[in-house]
């Protein structure tokens, strides 16, 4: 533990004003030199960017963790692929909760037609980010474990930030002079991995002369995120032409071929890689749930498909907490063991039982989060607001669009965090560590899985939500002892 504090003292050393600002000054530029950017939307500019929200310093973490998370993250995707082709069980999962759900019904009602119809494309692409908090395991914080919060099987973002804010950390611990061997920041690039991926996918299309479809939405904050992926795509092979294109400009712009072929603007598609669609707002219209469709449809390989896309809702990782679903999809019994390790508490709410969750959830709101069938951050609910909603719908059927989850108790340290809204001054924080990861596979056979990089998010340890865009988090890298 002498190291833990050793460093978090060194962290929150008092330093003269304008020391902090020139060393702020310093470590944002090395940030913008580096890549970790966001764009800036609402400007007379088509793209201009500042700096990710940031840690100062990188964040302390047990090396037994990251290797523990890493380690379970091809079995993850492995359970996830297992769960996305088996009709009988996703139907089990969300037949209760599609009445009360009107997005998750609309992409359901996609994944059944393309279901009875069978696949026009047998290979399926996913990237893939789980994402764990860590829980201490003795009282003084010495030894922790990693805990599940959610795996993403859509629009897993971050692998481009997460690869250039190493040298960021390494420039930071440098200025402050702070020691560090190597191995404590160790080499982590998730986007070339992310990037094999889709190139791989690319190359079981077999047309040199189609693209890889990047859809999105012009601009938004990620925009650089996605421009990194590029990058390893351009890097693997120059051939491989990278397309961007909105849902509008997919209504205008798609066509199809004779054998199904996706065709944008004239051009014919390899592989459909989402970092857009997945939150009810990108669907105002049919036309957008017309769109997914046509394309689940297509010839053209994606990323994900929308079977996995529902493979990764909370009421899916709920279900597999239950006694025995595990065994349903995995024989290994280590593995079970490995991966049970990592839940949490997740409760229905439809069930005839859940009277009583519900009611320890109003009494005792800080110890759980209500969740909804949804990704891209800000859609929780804590506290209060978790309380006042549980009594509003506790007797309604509007309860089964949702999960409750015991609220980890993640492990606090010390760190500064460099983003707009919060001062520079050293406080506790608590990380969200990301593990990507890539899985290629048709209905019968696992073509390619493995596990390629991390990210950590920081956030102040009284805030709730954690995203870079939508809450109070920063971008880090994990410190390892």
């Amino acid at each position: 533990m002498s190291r833990f504090k050793s460093v978090e003292e060194d962290y929150g050393k008092p330093l003269k004003p304008e020391r902090l600002n020139e060393m702020i000054q310093r470590v944002t530029g090395w940030a913008l030199l580096n890549g970790v950017q966001k764009t800036i939307t609402g400007t007379e500019f088509p793209e201009r960017i500042e700096p990710m929200p940031i840690t100062l310093f990188p964040s302390i973490l047990p090396a037994d963790v990251l290797r523990k998370a890493k380690s379970l993250q091809t079995s993850f995707q492995t359970l996830i692929y297992k769960v996305a082709n088996d009709h009988e069980f996703m139907k089990e999962c969300f037949s209760g909760l599609l009445d009360a759900d009107v997005f998750t019904k609309q992409l359901w009602e996609i994944y059944e037609k393309v279901t009875k119809e069978g696949p026009t494309q047998e290979v399926s692409v996913i990237t893939t980010r789980n994402d764990f908090m860590m829980e201490s395991t003795e009282e003084d914080g010495a030894k922790q474990d990693c805990k599940q919060v959610e795996i993403n099987t859509i629009a897993a973002g971050g692998g481009g930030d997460a690869n250039s804010l190493l040298n960021v950390h390494r420039y930071s611990l440098s200025l402050h002079d702070i020691p560090f061997k190597e191995e404590q920041l160790p080499e982590n690039n998730p986007k070339d991995g992310l990037a094999q991926g889709l190139v791989k996918a690319w190359q079981l299309y077999k047309n040199n002369r189609a693209v890889i479809l990047f859809v999105v939405d012009i601009p938004e904050p990620g925009t650089p995120d996605q421009r990194w992926l590029e990058r390893g795509v351009f890097c693997l092979d120059r051939s491989i032409k990278v397309i961007y294109r909105t849902f509008p400009q997919l209504i205008m712009q798609t066509s199809f071929g004779e054998n199904k072929e996706l065709i944008v603007d004239g051009t014919e598609v390899a592989v459909v890689y989402y970092r857009y669609g997945f939150v009810p707002r990108h669907y105002p219209t049919n036309a957008e749930f017309k769109l997914r469709l046509d394309i689940e449809r297509s010839r053209a390989i994606k990323c994900p498909t929308v079977a996995v896309h529902l493979a990764g809702c909370k009421k899916v990782q709920q279900v597999l907490t239950e006694p025995g679903v595990l065994e349903r999809f995995i024989d290994d019994t280590e593995v079970i063991k490995d991966i049970r390790s990592t839940f949490v508490g997740l409760y229905r709410l439809d069930a005839k039982d859940s009277s009583k969750i519900i009611t320890q959830a109003i009494q005792t709101p800080e110890k759980f989060v209500l969740k909804p069938q949804r990704e891209g951050g800000g859609n929780n609910l804590f506290g209060d607001d978790l309380r006042n909603y549980l009594e509003k719908i506790k007797e309604s059927s509007e309860r089964s669009a949702w999960i409750l989850m015991d609220r980890i108790q993640a492990t606090r340290h010390r760190n500064r965090l460099i983003r707009a809204g919060l001062g520079p001054e050293c406080r506790n924080v608590v990380s969200e560590l990301g593990i990507y990861g890539v899985h290629i596979s048709t209905p019968s056979l696992e073509l390619e899985n493995f596990e390629c990089g991390h990210s950590m998010r920081t956030k102040p340890e009284e805030a709730n939500e954690g995203g870079l865009c939508n809450g109070l988090a920063g971008l880090d890298t994990p410190f390892l002892v």
